[in-house]
């Protein structure tokens, strides 16, 4: 035996016992888990995407060695190649419930290794410009951000398991309710990440005024900078790489607001592109923009820099960048205006 029995049912042919035997021709699709048969070709190239994508995150572990970042993003690639696998499986059959709860758990789970990864990247952009503009410091940022993750990822993870494990339709409905929790939850620690992460870059700017005007005022000018090539570039990537997160994530929560037999959960075009053409998108950019190629030995970093190395965020500066007082705060310099401010 395979699946509910559905034999002399309305719209369920007379050779059918079992809802596994059913194909489209010959079972009405009101019996589906959706309403439409996802197109192969299209959920093939996105199994082939992530999955690549997968094998090339792997392979830029070994010379920046930033493992924590790979892991996360090991795992959230490895569950959008399951989820799209199971997509394909839907197509083979669109009537059986395992290959469709395959595609809502690793696809709706998915995405929190990804911004896992990114609020690990945060706390080593946080060292890198200092961490007297930041509101919390480096690893408070990545404990809160990273529980937070986890409390959505165990109620999606329950809420899958309640729909899967459901015998009848409420209990499915209650399962979904949960996924639902959690994504919106998911949306909401986006929401204050974007806020804090606003501040903080804010504050950066100030203090790059602040530090210039004392030089100023001090009859200085800044030293040669070394510049990480490329480093505000990586951060303005960074930013729009968790944009597209949080759209995606949106659209997820209005998608499975009205269950799986809602209009818009019945749709593969809004599906393809806002599940699936955001989290592509998001996938090229933290792979090109690889927080390895502008922090290498820095991500292994476990404290701040010194409090009297300051970077702001034109400099992308390493060592002695704009933002270093070698002679403390900007404020101390503009105190004594005849102390050099820069080591002859």
């Amino acid at each position: 035996m395979s699946g509910p029995k559905v034999q002399g049912l309305p719209g369920i042919a007379a050779n059918i016992t079992f809802l596994s035997d059913c194909t489209p021709k010959l079972c009405d699709m009101k019996y589906a888990t959706m309403d439409y048969r996802p197109n192969l070709i299209a959920n093939e190239i996105y199994l082939a995407f992530f999955a690549l994508f997968l094998v090339i995150q792997v392979i830029m572990v070994c010379p920046f060695r930033t493992w924590s970042y790979t892991a996360m993003m090991f795992l959230g690639l490895a569950l959008e190649c399951i989820g799209y696998w199971g997509r394909i499986a839907m197509y083979f059959n669109i009537f059986m419930s395992t290959p469709f709860l395959i595609n809502i758990i690793g696809l709706t789970i998915a995405p929190v290794f990804y911004t896992a990864a990114m609020y690990l990247t945060l706390a080593r952009i946080i060292r890198h410009y200092g961490t007297h503009n930041s509101l919390l410091s480096p690893r408070t940022y990545t404990l809160v951000f990273l529980t937070a993750d986890i409390v959505s990822l165990v109620l999606q993870s329950v809420g899958g398991g309640m729909a899967n494990n459901a015998s009848s339709k409420k209990e499915s409905w209650g399962g979904v309710r949960v996924m639902i929790i959690g994504l919106a939850f998911q949306v909401f620690s986006m929401s204050i990440f974007v806020i804090v992460c606003a501040i903080f870059f804010l504050n950066v700017r100030k203090d790059r005024v602040r530090q210039k005007a004392t030089n100023w005022a001090a009859g200085k000018v800044d030293p040669p900078q070394q510049h990480v090539k490329g480093y505000k570039t990586f951060v303005v990537m960074f930013a729009i790489a968790f944009f597209f997160i949080l759209v995606r994530s949106c659209f997820r929560v209005a998608e499975l607001s009205h269950g799986f037999e809602g209009k818009l959960a019945n749709e593969e075009v809004p599906f393809m592109i806002l599940e699936g053409g955001m989290m592509i998108l998001t996938t090229i950019l933290m792979t090109i923009w690889h927080p390895g190629r502008y922090m290498k030995a820095e991500w292994k970093k476990a404290k701040a820099v010194p409090e009297e190395r300051k970077f702001s965020i034109g400099s992308g500066s390493s060592t002695n960048g704009n933002g270093y007082y070698p002679n403390g705060r900007p404020g101390m310099a503009a105190a004594n205006p005849t102390q050099s401010q820069w080591p002859r």
